[in-house]
């Protein structure tokens, strides 16, 4: 019997950032802004934070791979401020990065899963390797998830509403094409089982809320 293509529940744990998860790695090349410039993976930026010298930050930008950035930003004169600011400036490249509307629902739709930076090289602040671990990337994460969700409902920004009205083929056409959904924002079941999707749960929270706005009635 061919595997189905329905998809089961969002999964309980993400321990690996790869495959259809390997937006959420830091070297996943996906660009978005951060300081006025353009970058290419969210480890390139967070490397270039390491220095306050314009050129090595230029140079690690301009790196051809996110591993080749890695690799800069361990040989920069390191900011003597680092330690205490550097899960900060992680959390600035990852608002940044997941402010792209692609990325922001690809987040969004891992739903209540727990996301661990599993790895084999030994990483265990960012993530956890052999069982141990402090998963700080993963922590970062979910964080940012919880604050979009926070702001989805009626404070959701207009332009993000609006991309998301383009992607709902229930919107456009009345009927839900999962597959467009899956590909496009990770089609799921909700909690009671039936069918559901990032884009049309966001919208629905945006009608509701702008229609228990005071002024509803008056409009």
């Amino acid at each position: 019997m061919p595997p189905s293509n329905t998809p089961g529940p969002a999964p309980e744990r993400i321990d690996r950032f790869r495959g259809e998860h390997v937006f959420l790695s830091n070297f996943h090349r996906a660009p978005f802004p951060w300081r006025g410039k353009t970058w290419h993976s969210s480890e390139a930026a967070y490397q270039a934070a390491k220095s306050r010298d314009e050129g090595e930050r230029e140079c690690i930008r301009a790196a051809p791979s996110p591993a080749a950035a890695k690799r800069l930003g361990r040989r920069v004169d390191l900011r003597s401020d680092w330690e205490h600011v550097k899960d900060d400036v992680m959390r600035a490249v990852l608002d940044a990065k997941f402010a792209v509307p692609e990325l922001r629902d690809a987040l969004l739709a891992t739903g209540d899963a727990e996301l661990v930076e599993g790895n084999t090289w030994g990483d265990v602040y960012w993530g956890v390797c052999g069982g141990r671990g402090r998963n700080q990337l993963g922590r970062t994460l979910m964080r940012i998830r919880d604050d979009i969700r926070r702001r989805a409902g009626a404070a959701m920004d207009a332009q993000h509403a609006a991309w998301l009205r383009g992607r709902c083929e229930v919107g456009r056409t009345g009927r839900c094409d999962r597959e467009i959904c899956r590909r496009r924002s990770g089609w799921r079941h909700d909690s009671e089982g039936a069918p559901s999707c990032v884009p049309l749960e966001i919208l629905r929270r945006l009608e509701r809320a702008d229609a228990d706005r005071p002024d509803a009635n008056d409009r």
